[in-house]
């Protein structure tokens, strides 16, 4: 997977490349913008109002002029609460990217395997942190293959980083399949930052009672819509995360984590009206999107739904690639995301679509027909 450039003297090879990153318009531009964000991942009913309050109370009593307590007490003993686990199975810091990164570092280099289609985040961190990496390629669906499977298509490896669900791929991380790579592996991460956000899913946290191997990194930021505050935690058994905690630099633990600790708790009400409202929204935009002409989607079972653009030669429509279409569609006020330079994803056909409020999905509905069969 490297990708590097050896023009500069001294310069190491890149692990992978990065694919085209979505940038966000400037703050002062965004407050007078009116478009529709379908490019993030984050809870379609938004952020809890007990978090803003929160948030604006502690900015209002100087909070920002102390250091964060980089042992996150409060937030770890909800989390222990909350999961049934010893206040030390839980490590906090800030992105879902530096809670793997932190699993990576501690271990001897190996050869890891990494879930592709996926967030090159994964890559980055195991590669940065020594290892070799090799893609554990998903065949037609995306159903993620056990051990046995990859290596029969001659890819071997002993470590791995998977995701539950997958992302852009939308699909569950099944259980079996889990304790197959378990068995397998010296270390496995599981990323679990949406977990919350779908049809039925259950953590795998509780497995890291028996299974030392295991790591689940989960987040606050996508369940409770508030990805500008990077909070995330690494679930594991208490001697597996002691062993973390030594070569963990914990100065990214944000301010946050103490302020909104105790209402990760009390807000799962937020959680349980979010999930009721995904059994049905993630299936209806589904089959909406399936109708638009060209389109074609991925089974979805999370709160985004992959999809192909395919302009084939008996079809008229109004664009003729993916990247047209985004373009239209940002000019219509809405913003998908491009998978061009996923890994795992072979052209640029491929994008993703998140699942927003039915106001808003059913916008996107339209601007499609409008733009692709001009209906």
């Amino acid at each position: 997977m490297s990708n590097g450039c050896d023009a500069t003297p001294g310069v190491r090879a890149a692990v992978t490349a990065l694919p085209e990153q979505l940038l966000s318009p400037p703050y002062e531009l965004r407050t007078e913008m009116n478009w529709i964000d379908f490019s993030g991942t984050a809870n379609p009913l938004g952020t809890p109002p007990s978090f803003i309050r929160a948030m604006q109370a502690a900015l209002a009593a100087g909070e920002l002029n102390y250091s964060p307590d980089r042992e996150a007490h409060t937030l770890r003993s909800v989390l222990a609460r909350q999961h049934g686990l010893p206040v030390e199975s839980f490590l906090v810091g800030s992105t879902v990217g530096d809670m793997v990164r932190a699993v990576a570092q501690t271990y001897q280099p190996c050869t890891v395997g990494v879930a592709v289609p996926g967030p090159v985040e994964y890559a980055l961190a195991a590669g940065n942190a020594g290892h070799r990496v090799v893609e554990i390629t998903s065949p037609a669906g995306f159903v993620m293959p056990d051990p046995a499977a990859a290596a029969r298509h001659g890819v071997s490896f002993d470590a791995a980083v998977l995701a539950n669900p997958g992302y852009p791929t939308s699909r569950l991380l099944p259980l079996p399949t889990l304790l197959a790579y378990l068995d397998a592996c010296i270390w496995v991460v599981v990323d679990e930052r949406s977990i919350e956000l779908t049809l039925g899913g259950e953590s795998m946290v509780g497995l890291v009672k028996e299974h030392r191997n295991l790591v689940v990194v989960r987040s606050l930021c996508e369940p409770y819509a508030m990805p500008g505050i990077p909070i995330s935690y690494c679930g594991a058994h208490p001697d597996t995360i002691a062993q973390i905690a030594r070569f963990y630099d914990s100065s990214g633990v944000p301010m946050f984590a103490e302020v909104l600790g105790e209402l990760a708790l009390a807000e799962r009400e937020h959680l349980e009206r979010t999930r009721e409202f995904l059994d049905s929204e993630i299936p209806w935009m589904q089959c909406m999107l399936s109708l638009v002409p060209g389109i074609d989607i991925f089974p979805a079972e999370a709160n985004y739904v992959m999809c192909a653009f395919d302009h084939g030669p008996d079809l008229d429509l109004g664009v003729a690639s993916t990247e047209e279409l985004a373009a239209r569609l940002q000019l219509a006020g809405f913003l998908i995301r491009k998978l061009q330079g996923t890994p795992g994803l072979t052209n640029g056909k491929y994008f993703c679509v998140a699942v927003r409020t039915r106001e808003d999905n059913e916008k996107l509905i339209a601007a499609l027909r409008e733009i692709i069969a001009g209906c």
